[in-house]
C-alpha cells in the first residue's frame, strides 16, 4: 500500500519575496512597513490585480526612481501565482487576525453591515445565508505623510497601527544627543581655586585694612575652577553593536564638558587586564596603569552587562564584581549605565551585578545620566 503523497510546503506570505528583495538590496525597511503592507492588502487594497498589487508595493515602499525601477523589475521577472492573492493573504493573516475574523463572523452570522461600511449591497453566498462583505466596504482611510528632499514619494500611514508588543527602533539614533550630553556633563563640578592668584579677596582685603590701618596692596587670590575628572569604561563587544553610535556621540560629548579630564576606555564584555583607545579594540593599555592615571576622580560604565542577549553567566558576574571591588580602591563614586531597559536585567548577569554593593546600575535615558553624574559627584 502506497503512502499518501506528502503535503504541499505552506505559502509564503504575500509580498515576502518582494520585501527580503529589498531589504538585500539596501532598501531601507523595517517590520512596521510590511505589517502596513500586511495591513492594507486585509483591507482589501491592491486585489485588482497584478498590477494594483504593484502599484500598491510603490507608494508603501518605494521611495527613490531606483527603488520603484527595482520594485517594477521583481513584479514583471516573478511568474504570477496559481492561487488567488485573497486567499493567500487570508491563510497568511489568520493567525494574526483572530479577533477580527471572529468579529466579520459575527457579523456575518447576523446579517448586519460591517461597521463603518457602505451598507450590504453585496450579493448573498451561494448557500443562499450569510452576506459576504466586499473588500470596498472594508476600506480604511489612509493618510499620507509629507515627502521629505529627496526623499521620493510620501509614504502612506494606516490609521490602526498593528499590535506590537515593543517598540523598536530600526533606524540608527541615540538615546541622548550631543548638546544633552555635554550639558549634563557640565552639572559634574568639583570647584577648587588653583593657578595665578587673579581675583581679588575683598574678605582678605578689608581684614588686612583692619589689622595694620592701611592697606599697601590689595590680596588677591586664585580663580576657582573645575576640577572633577572623570573615566568613562564602555563595553565595546558585539552585544553592544547598536548602541556604537551612542558611544561615539558620548565620546564627542567629553571634549565640551568643561572637564579638568576626560578619558573614555573600551572593554569587552567585562573590563580585564587591559583597556583600548577605540571601540575595535587597538592600542591596549594596562587597566592597573589607567585606573592609578585617574585615581580620585569618576568612573563611569557604560555595557549591557549580560543583559541584551539574556544570559545568566555567574562566572562573568564574579569577574565583575572582583573588578569593581579593585576600582573602589582608586574611584569614591561608581556608576554603571545599562543600555537594555531595568525589566530586562531579570534572570541574566546584569542583575547580578547591579545586586552588588560597590555600584548602582541605573538604565540609559537622560534622567537616569542626570542620576548618574549625581553619583559621581557624590550625592548618592
Amino acid at each position: 500500500m502506497s503512502s499518501p503523497p506528502p503535503p504541499p510546503p505552506p505559502p509564503q506570505p504575500p509580498l515576502f519575496g518582494l520585501f527580503r528583495e529589498l531589504l538585500a538590496n539596501g532598501v531601507a525597511l523595517g517590520v512596521r512597513d510590511y505589517l502596513d503592507g500586511l495591513r492594507a492588502l486585509q483591507l482589501g487594497f491592491g486585489d485588482g490585480g497584478r498590477g494594483e498589487l504593484r502599484d500598491l508595493a510603490l507608494v508603501l515602499w518605494a521611495r527613490s526612481d531606483d527603488e520603484r525601477r527595482l520594485i517594477s523589475r521583481w513584479f514583471a521577472d516573478v511568474p504570477v501565482a496559481g492561487q488567488p492573492l485573497l486567499d493567500a493573504v487570508e491563510e497568511a493573516l489568520h493567525a494574526a487576525a483572530a479577533p477580527a475574523a471572529e468579529r466579520a463572523g459575527e457579523t456575518r452570522r447576523t446579517g448586519a453591515a460591517p461597521a463603518g461600511g457602505q451598507g450590504s449591497g453585496a450579493p448573498p453566498s451561494a448557500s443562499g445565508g450569510d452576506a459576504a462583505a466586499t473588500p470596498a466596504a472594508v476600506r480604511a482611510r489612509v493618510s499620507f505623510a509629507g515627502a521629505h528632499a529627496g526623499g521620493g514619494l510620501p509614504v502612506p500611514r494606516l490609521a490602526a497601527e498593528p499590535a506590537i508588543g515593543e517598540d523598536y527602533v530600526l533606524q540608527p539614533q541615540t538615546p541622548l544627543g550631543l548638546r544633552e550630553l555635554a550639558v549634563l556633563w557640565r552639572r559634574y563640578r568639583r570647584s577648587t581655586r588653583r593657578g595665578p592668584r587673579r581675583e581679588l579677596d575683598l574678605a582678605a582685603t578689608i581684614g588686612e585694612r583692619c589689622r595694620r590701618g592701611l592697606l599697601s596692596r590689595p590680596v588677591y587670590r586664585a580663580r576657582r575652577g573645575n576640577s572633577a575628572r572623570l573615566l568613562v569604561l564602555a563595553d565595546a563587544s558585539p552585544s553592544m553593536d547598536p548602541w556604537r553610535p551612542f558611544l561615539a556621540t558620548l565620546a564627542e560629548s567629553l571634549r565640551f564638558g568643561r572637564l579638568a579630564s576626560a578619558e573614555l576606555r573600551y572593554f569587552s564584555n567585562l573590563p580585564r587586564r587591559q583597556l583600548f583607545a577605540d571601540a575595535d579594540h587597538c592600542h591596549p593599555q594596562p587597566l592597573d596603569d589607567v585606573l592609578r592615571r585617574h585615581a580620585g576622580g569618576g568612573l563611569l560604565v557604560v555595557s549591557d552587562a549580560g543583559s541584551a542577549r539574556g544570559y545568566l553567566n555567574r562566572r562573568r558576574a564574579l569577574q565583575t564584581a572582583t573588578f569593581l571591588a579593585a576600582a573602589r580602591r582608586f574611584f569614591p563614586a561608581i556608576a554603571w549605565l545599562n543600555p537594555m531597559p531595568r525589566e530586562r536585567w531579570a534572570g541574566t548577569t546584569a542583575a547580578l551585578v547591579a545586586a552588588g554593593p560597590d555600584v548602582v546600575m541605573l538604565p540609559l535615558d537622560a534622567t537616569q545620566v542626570l542620576r548618574a553624574v549625581d553619583i559621581l559627584r557624590g550625592n548618592k
